[in-house]
């Protein structure tokens, strides 16, 4: 009697002890958002809101006055038919990241940023946003192919494209003709010919490039069959031994278009947006990459995240749906200038899209995104370019910066 009253007592041990378990065992398999951390926790609180209670969202950009007003105006129409009111706080143009990381912690709780798309994924990996098409109510425009990896992350999408900038390579034709070279190097081969035609004289450089972020650099290194990371470590000895037929700018220097006219730098590489504004002078443009799709880290865009901070997110979403519609993302363009973000309106037929130095169907286009490769935040591979670029680290250095914020190790030959 003895022994089977100790079975009992063993067996309802293990009872308690496999229902003490079963609550955390499926939790990965759960279907429905990913497990939400501080940050994204607080928005459940926020958005509880009582039933028919007006909606106010705030909404944190950087714009110039031209495109604050465009915005304010298709903001205005949103508001027409949802009687959801907006606040646009306008950080300023030159906004840096500093700005931004203030209104996703200590801020005035926006509901929506704006910010570079290469940052959105390390943004959500931190829980600084949350997924947008958890809360999404309707169907938005679809993200550029290019842009989606700099969106997604664990299976969900975390941010939403306003507009895109296109870095691009600007020469003159007629001053390649006087170098003996026919057409924009694409190839170190080619860089190299064009480079021993350059006169060894004070201020004539080959190549004008942007030192405050890494569109310049990857710009070049898709010109020469390579990319940012994983890299060529001859393009990248290449940009350390020619640093003095480099010249580097901050990305605003307006003095480039009368040195690219004058034949004192054989090419440049800059924003779309900024060729637009200079062309003409008998002036090129082209694209820097050479396969089918456009490269993601030649994109500048601008896009929205939704903030783990935001009182409201089934409205903010709705926002964001409403912004990236078709019929605002021409008004965007036929406003500002500047390329929509989404994927409908290059189908449907883009208003002067015959003026642009590219045909827009390599927008449609996956780009060159390698499968298995380390993730590097773009705040890493920034930093590494600059150090690449100012020659303080050389090409060993500048793989081993970007290798170590992945964790991962360099193979060796």
């Amino acid at each position: 009697m003895l022994r089977r009253k100790n079975y009992w007592l063993l067996f309802a041990i293990l009872l308690l002890s496999l229902t003490s378990l079963s609550p955390s065992m499926d939790l990965n398999r759960l279907d429905g958002p990913p497990p939400l951390n501080e940050y994204q926790s607080q928005a459940q609180d926020y958005s509880s809101r009582q039933k028919g209670e007006p909606v106010h969202l705030r909404i944190s950009v950087s714009l110039s006055d031209n495109e604050l007003r465009e915005l304010q105006k298709i903001s205005g129409h949103y508001t027409l038919f949802s009687g959801v009111t907006i606040e646009l706080n306008n950080l300023g143009e030159a906004a840096g990241e500093d700005a931004l990381m203030k209104e996703l912690t200590i801020g005035d709780r926006s509901d929506i940023v704006m910010t570079d798309a290469h940052h959105i994924r390390g943004l959500a990996q931190q829980g600084y946003l949350l997924p947008v098409e958890v809360y999404e109510s309707s169907a938005g425009g679809t993200p550029l192919a290019p842009l989606l990896p700099l969106l997604q992350w664990n299976g969900y999408a975390w941010g939403v494209p306003l507009d895109i900038d296109p870095y691009v390579f600007v020469y003159s034709p007629q001053r390649m003709k006087e170098l003996e070279t026919e057409a924009l190097p694409r190839s170190l081969d080619q860089w190299n010919r064009l480079l021993e035609q350059i006169p060894k004289e004070p201020k004539k450089y080959v190549l004008a490039l942007d030192a405050n972020n890494a569109y310049g650099l990857s710009a070049f290194m898709e010109s020469t069959g390579s990319g940012l990371f994983p890299t060529s470590r001859k393009a990248l000895d290449w940009i350390i031994q020619n640093r003095g037929s480099l010249y580097l700018t901050d990305g605003l220097d307006g003095g480039i278009w009368n040195m690219l006219r004058e034949g004192n730098i054989a090419a440049a590489i800059v924003r779309l947006s900024e060729w637009e504004k200079n062309r003409g002078g008998a002036l090129a443009a082209e694209l820097p990459w050479m396969g089918d799709g456009a490269g993601e880290r030649t994109l500048y865009s601008r896009s929205f995240a939704l903030s783990a901070q935001s009182r409201s997110p089934e409205a903010a979403a709705d926002w964001l749906t409403y912004v990236t519609s078709e019929k605002a993302q021409h008004d965007w363009l036929e406003s500002t200038g500047r390329l929509p973000g989404a994927e409908e309106p290059y189908r449907s037929g883009l208003p002067g899209g015959g003026s642009l130095p590219f045909d827009t169907v390599s927008l449609l286009a996956d780009g060159d995104t390698l499968e298995g490769e380390p993730e590097a935040e773009w705040n890493e591979i920034t930093s590494a370019a600059g150090l690449l670029l100012a020659g303080k680290v050389d090409s060993a250095g500048y793989i081993a910066a970007i290798l170590s914020s992945t964790g991962a190790e360099e193979d060796k030959p």
